[in-house]
């Protein structure tokens, strides 16, 4: 369901309750702000596509992203990309910073 900004501020008690149960996505200009019922202020929101993204890349370079990166990007995900990151790092600390046949498993 899709609500406008003026419907929460209007009936804010409804769509709390309602979020308990469906999918509540509240739309303010271009951008939607979704709202997610959880026991945690810490639980992370991972949308279908991210799941998506995920389950692409292979289960044996599959790693957690949030192990790399606080949002949890699916980047960080693929044990290659953490791999060539770390190459690349170590490169620059030595001052080698020209790109030599670079490439990247999972595009962003």
């Amino acid at each position: 369901m899709v609500i406008t900004t003026r419907d929460v501020v209007r009936h804010s008690k409804t769509y709390f309750d309602l979020a308990e149960t469906e999918k509540i996505a509240i739309k303010r200009g271009n951008r939607f702000v979704h709202m997610i019922v959880t026991e945690s202020p810490e639980t992370e929101f991972i949308s279908d596509n991210k799941l998506k993204d995920f389950f692409e890349i292979p289960e044996k370079y599959r790693c957690n992203p949030f192990d790399y990166c606080a949002s949890g990007d699916v980047y960080f995900a693929d044990k290659r990309n953490i791999e060539l990151l770390d190459i690349a790092i170590g490169q620059a600390k030595k001052g080698e910073t020209e790109r030599k046949n670079r490439k990247f498993f999972f595009a962003i």
